[in-house]
């Protein structure tokens, strides 16, 4: 538990049943006074949908020992209750204040837990002097959810499908934390809002969502981060609404503790001329699941997704993409880097849409692949959906071992090939690195890769 908090309220053991869904429905009622995000009728309807759909990712094979169909939830703990934060300074401002500041609501300081979850709010935000208007940062709870209706109304539990998908399904069924951004129009933010959210020791079941909403030509960053040494069980959505001319750069930083199961569902929906960019670095955790898309509904829309993951000891990675280009012309822009060493097991699918109304569109995915010792194994398949004329399609993906001539050639320059090997693997994700918003970040990932090199047992070496 993070320095400064109150002890957590006692829990309910978890399993994805009828029962235990009444149990948390109750708990809910008796112990948050501001109600949960997801009345108890969509709870009821979202686990009915989840016992009626079929598991995701197909059955275990050479490369994949994990069933989806049979995930254990033993040992597992369930709750709603809240703890208190200690408040995060806010770098002071070299500028005088004025009436027309900007005005950052920071209740999500002092701030809801979620079996272990600890959403520790936004580090720093400066807003433009000459905006009258208010970013909102809470947690997504009952009250948030009735004060913001009219902001959320057609957003929440709509931008992603969890009548189509199992375990955002279960996510709806079981919501126990989360958070709501909202930048108003025209409000043009610096510095990024962070969501950090970092696991208590025990065996917790988390179901955090997160809403994102941008007025017309507003721009932010949000950084995403998972910390903690815990083996919770995570189980998420994310929905993004940006509207017209709206830019956002939305990044995980994903580094949970080794016997972590995260699995997120994340979605954005396009105006006319916004432009989301994911960028993804799955770091930690011993099985993800990761669902990144993207829907382009209006002209001028564009799309960046930028992911990495690098599998080391027994770690299992499971990434999907997809843009879906509903209207053109519309861009998208799909970039995947990713590498296993020892057992480290991975599999991406990456899935372009382009509908026939989408004409003009240009959209492209590349995904290339590391193998970095003989048990390890990862899989890649891109995919076009092609229904009009007029566009640029692209896609192609590389699965392969180390390039024995890069090698060759650092050896003649007096590299030894351990070392070769290292300057040549973190190369290798440089190209989705470089695209990560901000210097430090791309740093933070660097040395995680780094170290993630020197945790490695088994290297081609």
């Amino acid at each position: 538990m993070p320095s400064g908090t109150t002890a957590a309220v006692s829990g309910l053991a978890f399993t994805p049943t009828a029962a235990a869904l009444e149990a948390a429905i109750a708990f809910v009622s008796e112990h948050d006074e501001r109600g949960g995000a997801v009345d108890a009728a969509l709870r009821r309807e979202a686990l009915a949908r989840y016992d009626a759909l079929p598991a995701p990712g197909g059955r275990p094979s050479r490369g994949w020992k994990y069933d989806y169909a049979n995930l254990p939830f033993d040992d597992l703990r369930w709750t709603s209750g809240r703890v208190e934060m200690p408040a995060l300074p806010a770098r002071p401002t070299a500028r005088p204040a004025t009436a027309g500041d900007v005005d950052l609501d920071r209740p999500a300081l002092a701030t809801e837990n979620a079996g272990g979850l600890y959403f520790l709010g936004a580090t720093h935000v400066d807003a433009p002097s000459n905006v009258d208007a208010k970013v909102t940062l809470l947690a997504l709870d009952g009250q948030t959810v009735r004060d913001f209706e009219a902001s959320l109304d057609g957003v929440l539990h709509e931008i992603v499908d969890w009548r189509a998908d199992k375990l955002a399904a279960l996510t709806t069924a079981f919501q126990n934390c989360g958070a709501y951004v909202h930048v108003p129009d025209n409000v043009q933010l610096d510095d990024p809002i962070q969501l950090i959210f970092a696991s208590a020791p025990d065996d917790e079941a988390v179901f955090p969502h997160v809403v994102v909403v941008l007025g017309k030509n507003a721009r932010a960053t949000v950084i995403e981060r998972h910390l903690g040494a815990g083996d919770p069980f995570v189980c998420g959505i994310v929905e993004v609404q940006a509207g017209a001319g709206a830019e956002l750069d939305y990044a995980i930083v994903q580094q949970a503790g080794e016997a972590a199961r995260v699995m997120f569902s994340r979605n954005a929906r396009c105006e006319h001329d916004a432009q989301v960019r994911w960028h993804l670095a799955e770091l930690g955790g011993a099985l993800t699941r990761t669902v990144l898309g993207v829907r382009l509904d209006a002209p001028g829309g564009r799309a960046e997704t930028s992911a990495l993951f690098f599998n080391t000891g027994a770690q299992h990675v499971d990434l999907l993409s997809g843009v879906d280009h509903t209207v053109g012309p519309t861009t998208s822009d799909t970039v995947v880097r990713s590498a296993a060493t020892d057992r480290g097991q991975g599999r991406y699918v990456g899935n372009i849409v382009i509908r026939p109304k989408a004409h003009g569109s240009d959209a492209s995915l590349r995904d290339d692949a590391l193998l970095l010792s003989k048990r390890a194994h990862i899989d890649s398949i891109p995919a076009l959906e092609i229904a009009a004329n007029d566009v640029k399609a692209f896609h192609g993906a590389t699965v392969g071992s180390l390039d024995e001539d890069a090698l060759f050639y650092a050896g003649s320059r007096g590299i030894a090939r351990g070392e070769a090997l290292r300057l040549i693997t973190l190369g290798f994700f440089e190209p989705v690195i470089a695209r990560f918003p901000g210097e430090s970040l791309r740093d933070e990932i660097r040395t995680a890769l780094d170290r993630k090199l020197d945790d490695a047992t088994e290297l081609d070496v």
